[in-house]
């Protein structure tokens, strides 16, 4: 019988910050009843998670993937790295710019859903392509608006039978988006838009739905219903973000 979820968290060269350090901590605090794996360049120095964690799963892949995030996307465009966790059903793909408020994660796995993230971060509305221009394509120009959209945008929730497939069967449309230097979080912008362009390859929810699963940190208001998590936290805004100026200390 398969594993429901295992937590994929990500780590990039050079050596994490103090922020993104603090979000490791919460990360396996919060998600301490699943499997956590992290994911790294061959031959990583991996001491700092080691003093939060001593005893952890590592699954090495090429130190090219891990250069940057722009590398870290090509590999989340490849069928291999799915099927390197084809024990479980789903993979949380848990960046460090993102934060876990409440333990929902198995609620969210039985959703129905093959793919949760956080909309694109965008200047407005008119930014946003319609139902008919994602069907017709985007040029580069507006791919590269969009995919900026995503920048620091790190966590996903997938389903991995379903990404494997729609990687098989866009086989050479993912080649080009991971080999498009000039489009940033090519990854991002594959699944949004082309998944289920002709035809479905993936099940995905309403915007109000996946706002339930995730918000950017800096659009969260105070008051509200909170999400599972929110996401698009780094060193230069966590201080502006109001929901982390209501956590203890300790936190």
């Amino acid at each position: 019988m398969k594993e429901l979820v295992s937590v994929i968290i990500p780590i990039l060269e050079p050596q994490i910050n103090p922020t993104e350090e603090k979000l490791l901590h919460h990360a396996l605090q919060t998600l301490s009843d699943y499997t956590i794996i992290f994911i790294a360049g061959e031959g990583a120095d991996l001491s700092v998670v080691r003093e939060h964690a001593e005893d952890i799963d590592v699954v090495n892949f090429p130190k090219r993937f891990f250069d940057s995030r722009q590398h870290l996307g090509q590999l989340f465009l490849m069928s291999d790295f799915y099927d390197r966790f084809n024990w479980c059903d789903f993979l949380l793909i848990h960046e460090l710019n993102s934060w876990v408020i409440k333990d929902e994660l198995h609620y969210w796995c039985k959703q129905g859903y093959d793919y949760f993230k956080a909309g694109p971060l965008l200047p407005g509305p008119a930014a946003a392509p319609g139902m008919w221009k994602r069907v017709a394509g985007l040029s580069e120009e507006e791919k590269r608006l969009y995919g900026s959209g995503y920048t620091g945008n790190g966590l996903y929730l997938c389903r991995i039978e379903r990404m494997t497939a729609t990687l098989k069967s866009k086989k050479s449309l993912a080649h080009r988006y991971r080999h498009n230097a000039n489009l940033p979080n090519a990854d991002a912008v594959f699944w949004e838009l082309e998944p289920n362009r002709y035809w479905p390859h993936l099940r995905k929810p309403t915007d109000i739905v996946r706002s339930h699963f995730v918000q950017y940190g800096v659009q969260y208001q105070s008051g509200t219903t909170l999400p599972f998590a929110l996401t698009g936290i780094s060193r230069d805004n966590i201080h502006e973000i109001p929901f982390f100026k209501t956590l203890p200390e300790t936190e």
